[in-house]
């Protein structure tokens, strides 16, 4: 897998929240100073078919210092910089796995001529967009929005299937209208399957390319400004959750593979971090016959 892939799934992965106990569960065996290491498996089957699964190691502690501080008020706590982190993980994430439940595998980007700096105007417009292209054809979609170094701001939109490019070029043009010129002041592009070069078993792919963006700029955002945005009427798949019997990597790298071999390993991408305790794995919507044999 590329390194842009491996960097924008770790980063979207939400690993980093572990659950705090004030009491031992009758299942507690730990070594006689509070901690004990556990693994725990969560898996989502999309409506495609397509599933992931997240075997992840999470340590408990029972002590005084478990015991949840009041919360601050929002915006006010002093670990503002380790929050926003925290969200754009969760964004990333939930960007992830809504373009996978809406199978998508193309993206629009959508331009401007000049350097549109006016957040509230840009979000007006993608909105307009939205809802017009909405009455031509059923249109779900997952949208985010990148600000560049010199503040230009631009919108990626996953979509699913084939995309009159005449059709969204002219939609969005006419809503962001000509210069006094009389040149269009707006562009859009839309890139296919094979553009991107990740085949057909790349939805893993494309959904943590456009998650991606999510991340970008969060340090000078507002603090009640959206990461993302999608059609209404997505709705991810419940989580499947339950602990697990092994107590080493090998032991969760294993189980995870048993659990998507009954859906299938047709074009399964792996990721894992023993140091962080964690295994992803993610196969793409079955074609042919159950391929259920583990790479190793």
């Amino acid at each position: 897998m590329s390194e842009l892939f491996n960097e924008s799934l770790e980063s979207s992965i939400d690993f980093s929240q572990s659950p705090q106990l004030n009491s031992k569960p009758d299942w507690w065996n730990d070594d006689g100073h509070g901690w004990q290491d556990t693994f725990t498996a969560r898996q989502r089957i999309f409506a495609d078919g397509q599933a992931e699964i997240v075997i992840s190691k999470e340590k408990f502690f029972i002590s005084r210092e478990a015991l949840a501080l009041p919360p601050a008020k929002r915006g006010k706590s002093e670990k503002r910089e380790r929050n926003d982190e925290d969200a754009s993980r969760r964004a990333k994430k939930n960007v992830r796995l809504c373009c996978k439940e809406i199978r998508a595998d193309r993206m629009i980007t959508l331009t401007y001529r000049e350097n549109m700096t006016d957040r509230d105007l840009a979000l007006k417009h993608l909105k307009a967009f939205a809802r017009r292209v909405g009455k031509v054809a059923g249109f779900h979609y997952v949208a985010v929005i990148e600000q560049q170094e010199r503040g230009a701001i631009h919108f990626h939109i996953a979509v699913h299937g084939r995309q009159s490019y005449v059709l969204v070029r002219s939609i969005w043009q006419s809503i962001v209208g000509v210069g006094e010129g009389g040149q269009q002041m707006g562009q859009a592009n839309v890139r296919d399957p094979h553009k991107f070069g990740f085949g057909k078993n790349g939805a893993n792919k494309l959904a943590s390319y456009i998650a991606k963006y999510v991340g970008k700029k969060m340090d000078s955002r507002e603090l009640n400004q959206k990461r993302y945005f999608r059609s209404r009427g997505i709705v991810l798949p419940e989580v499947n959750t339950w602990r697990i019997s092994s107590t080493d990597m090998l032991g969760a790298v294993q189980t995870a593979f048993a659990i998507a071999a009954e859906f299938g390993l047709e074009g399964v991408q792996t990721w894992c971090n023993n140091a962080l305790g964690v295994v992803w794995i993610a196969t793409a919507p079955r074609s042919g016959p159950l391929v259920n044999a583990c790479p190793f």
